[in-house]
């Protein structure tokens, strides 16, 4: 068994104390994409991105407290790391790439036509998230969990922070250890193994059961400045 972790994180101590989960009324942040105007940062879309890469921003170089209210001005902070997250305009593109690809991969005579998610998130992007938290370096990731071409289905994918993995060479399994927005004071997991990338393979949360279709790894840059909140 091969264990990873980033030193001096854990979830429930360096993630946010509250939840992906914010009052209606809270300011709506409308992005412009390819395919029309998308809203974020409401009651039902949450800030996962902003608050991924808030709990990265806090352990930085010089750790500071992670804030433990959600006032206006975290929001506001959080709302401008939900945008960064997304890596505008690609960013977007490549999720609605993503769910809508099979889970398995399709072939036409022999030969590989489409690349379904198991085969992306396995041999695509687990090697770049396994040698980023190799590294040391945090794994913030991108979860597909929707399907289908449908643009209302954006934003129920998510956002998660990978800081550790467990790997069973033995089985082939993979078992990242995440922190995950949603569910705040708690350290989550995301479980897949290796054995057959190009058939379909749901990933299990640790929370909400086989849900996940595939994960990839969002670029990350750490501010220039990091405002008093």
């Amino acid at each position: 068994m091969i264990t990873v972790r980033i030193p001096n994180f854990s979830a429930s101590a360096n993630g946010f104390p509250f939840c992906n989960s914010f009052p209606r009324g809270t300011p709506v942040v409308e992005v412009r994409t390819p395919f029309g105007r998308i809203p974020f940062g409401d009651a039902a879309g949450g800030l996962c991105g902003g608050m991924v890469f808030g709990a990265m921003d806090f352990h930085g170089p010089v750790a500071r407290p992670i804030p433990e209210i959600a006032s206006d001005e975290v929001i506001g902070y959080l709302t401008r790391r939900l945008l960064d997250s997304w890596s505008l305009p690609f960013g977007v593109l490549k999720y609605y790439d993503w769910q809508r690809r099979p889970g398995a991969t399709k072939w036409i005579a022999g030969v590989r036509a489409i690349s379904g998610l198991n085969r992306l998130t396995t041999v695509g992007e687990w090697p770049r998230i396994r040698t980023a938290l190799d590294a040391g370096r945090f794994a913030p990731l991108g979860v597909v969990n929707s399907r289908g071409f449908g643009l209302r289905e954006l934003p129920r994918n998510h956002q998660v922070l990978a800081h550790g993995y467990d790997f069973d060479a033995a089985t082939q399994e993979v078992t990242l250890r995440i922190y995950d927005p949603n569910y705040p004071g708690k350290e989550e997991t995301l479980k897949f193994h290796l054995r057959t990338p190009d058939a379909e393979q749901m990933i299990v949360h640790s929370c909400e059961g086989p849900t996940v279709r595939g994960v990839f790894l969002i670029p990350y840059r750490r501010p220039t400045f990091l405002p008093t909140l």
